[in-house]
């Protein structure tokens, strides 16, 4: 048994995952102790998977849905409900959360944005006064696929929906639902299109080219050295016939006295 659980868990690409081989185990002999008088119509190859699947929920570990239903040989349908039942027998009842969610479908990008989504969901709950369990796994699917909408992720309904515990209409229900309450009560933050970032960055560039020109045209100009020269000559020649002149008139002032 322990063989073709590590076989197995190989296969399903968790082999490096620590801890998911000993916890998959843990759970297969659980199960064991707890069917024995419950009989299940399941072989081997499925039980070890669905309980490697159940260990990966609980350790918050991604898991490959579709890999895990070629190697289990059931078909979809009853796949979920023989996990249904594991949990049940198994006592792991857990309402996924929006974090549990985007860790099992990989949508760990969108999860700030989920969180995000029920928080307001759970407000406008709260203010209206509405008597609905928020708790609910629809609500937290609802938030993952609304924050992929918002952010333009794309991921399958189908993939999702298994989360809810809808049928397709209700889901479609719900949808619109969140859509209508999302419009009344989320506002987006506006974000810069890239050819608005550009324009201002192109004016911000004209206007420092602008600024280093005028400091330019306010810079003297260096003066040619001879020109320079003859200039302070002619000054101070123009100074020392001033002196001069100056001189004569005190001595003439002298004689006269």
């Amino acid at each position: 048994m322990t063989t073709l659980i590590e076989q197995l868990i190989a296969k399903l690409g968790l082999r490096e995952e620590p801890n998911v081989l000993e916890k998959t185990t843990e759970l297969v002999r659980l199960l064991e102790l707890r069917s024995t008088n419950v009989p299940l119509q399941i072989n081997e190859y499925g039980k070890i998977v669905l309980c490697a699947d159940l260990a990966s929920c609980m350790m918050g570990i991604g898991f490959d849905k579709e890999q895990a239903l070629k190697l289990s040989g059931l078909r979809k349908s009853h796949y979920l409900n023989n996990k249904r039942m594991f949990e049940k027998l198994l006592d792991l009842n857990k309402l996924p959360s929006v974090n549990d969610i985007c860790v099992q479908l990989g949508l760990n990008e969108v999860a700030r944005k989920a969180e995000e989504l029920m928080t307001v969901f759970k407000g406008v709950t709260a203010t209206e006064g509405t008597d609905i369990d928020t708790t609910h796994p629809q609500y937290a699917t609802m938030a993952v696929f609304q924050a992929c909408r918002l952010i333009k992720n794309k991921v399958s309904k189908s993939k999702l929906m298994p989360f809810s515990n809808l049928r397709p209409s209700q889901f479609q229900l719900l949808e619109q639902q969140w859509e209508r309450m999302l419009a009344k009560h989320h506002k987006e933050s506006k974000v810069s299109s890239s050819t608005d970032v550009d324009g201002k960055l192109m004016e911000n560039q004209n206007e420092n080219i602008k600024g280093h020109g005028a400091k330019k045209a306010q810079k003297p100009q260096a003066e040619d050295y001879e020109i320079w020269k003859s200039r302070m000559l002619a000054t101070a020649q123009t100074k020392l016939k001033e002196l001069e002149a100056s001189q004569a008139h005190t001595d003439n002032q002298l004689l006269e006295a």
